[in-house]
């Protein structure tokens, strides 16, 4: 868990809303994260996790209002880019190639962000991933694969880390491999979007619940 204890502001959202036509994921979301904190997001399907998360990594842009992320205005083309170099995310979506072996894939990823091998090489090997290092993606059971995803999200050693669901459909020694390893972040600012209470507690000491895109309730682990 984070000891970070500095009060700087790693994400502050002011009314955000985001609109797909008619429908509103997010309703007016305002609230702010220090540097270091890790936080959980919490609700059923459709409450707007996931759309709040690629907001703050800057994947989609809001309906309105307005996103920091380091102090620096998250909207502007001209910042944007800086920013996602310190981003690391891992989404429902995988971003790996499939004919690629695991390390094909970590190495096309470490060159776009100037990283070599011996980089990741320990987060690979922390993750159990030695065996099927030389393995095509496509082998991959579901939880290997995932693995993998945050092996990639990581190579560039992001200061913010957000994660869409990182439990979803994982065995619980996986499980229990991921709280681990992230627990061991401290330093970084952790967001987690998760169904599963028990092990975001096991990582996160704040809590963060929405509702119909809302923002109805915070409280401590």
């Amino acid at each position: 868990m984070s000891d970070y204890t500095n009060d700087a502001t790693a994400v502050e959202l002011t009314e955000v809303t985001k609109k797909y036509g008619y429908l509103q994921a997010l309703k007016s979301v305002s609230l702010r994260i220090k540097c270091g904190e890790f936080v959980a997001f919490s609700g059923h399907n459709g409450a707007g996790k996931t759309t709040l998360l690629k907001i703050i990594a800057t994947h989609i842009s809001p309906s309105s209002g307005s996103l920091r992320i380091f102090g620096e205005d998250a909207l502007k083309s001209e910042t944007r880019r800086e920013l996602r170099r310190r981003i690391g995310l891992v989404t429902h979506l995988s971003f790996l190639y499939d004919e690629l072996s695991v390390r094909e894939n970590l190495l096309f990823y470490a060159r776009l962000f100037g990283a070599r091998e011996e980089d990741f090489l320990g987060t690979a090997k922390f993750l159990g991933l030695q065996r099927w290092y030389n393995t095509p993606v496509k082998q991959l059971s579901h939880g290997l694969r995932k693995r993998a995803e945050i092996v990639r999200a990581l190579i560039h050693d992001p200061d913010l880390i957000l994660l869409d669901e990182p439990f979803s459909g994982l065995d619980t020694k996986t499980c229990d491999l991921l709280v681990g390893y992230f627990r061991s972040r401290a330093g970084k600012t952790l967001l987690i979007s998760s169904h599963s209470l028990e092990w975001s507690e096991k990582i996160c000491e704040r809590r963060i619940s929405l509702e119909k895109g809302r923002v109805v309730g915070e409280n401590q682990f």
